[in-house]
């Protein structure tokens, strides 16, 4: 009975930060540096909880590594490594962004190329 009631209480405090999570993407700017393009990205966690993000944009994720994750305490804004794209977009190109939590919560950032 103790085991089935500390599985109950742990998932009850994991669902708790789930939907505890805030966060926005909160300035993307890109840039060439050495005639790669980069896109660099900034998350601001503004929940009560710390979160552990990736972002994706046009098929890349950042960081590429499936057990890798950047934290993000909470009340912190973070960038992102610079995400350097396999295509190179166009000028007034729209590249859609997704920023997605371990847990399962994202955001999406409409970004025009200029």
């Amino acid at each position: 009975m103790t085991i089935t009631a500390e599985d109950y209480a742990e998932n009850v405090i994991n669902m708790t930060d789930t939907i505890s999570e805030r966060f926005i993407i909160e300035q993307v700017y890109y840039k060439y540096v050495e005639d790669v393009p980069e896109l660099h990205v900034f998350v601001y966690n503004y929940g009560t909880v710390d979160i552990k993000v990736k972002v994706e944009v046009k098929g890349e994720t950042c960081p590429a590594a499936e057990e890798e994750w950047i934290e993000i305490p909470s009340k912190e804004m973070m960038p992102f490594p610079n995400i350097i794209l396999e295509t190179i977009p166009l000028p007034k190109e729209e590249l859609n962004i997704k920023a997605y939590t371990k847990r399962g919560n994202n955001v999406y950032y409409r970004y025009l190329v200029p």
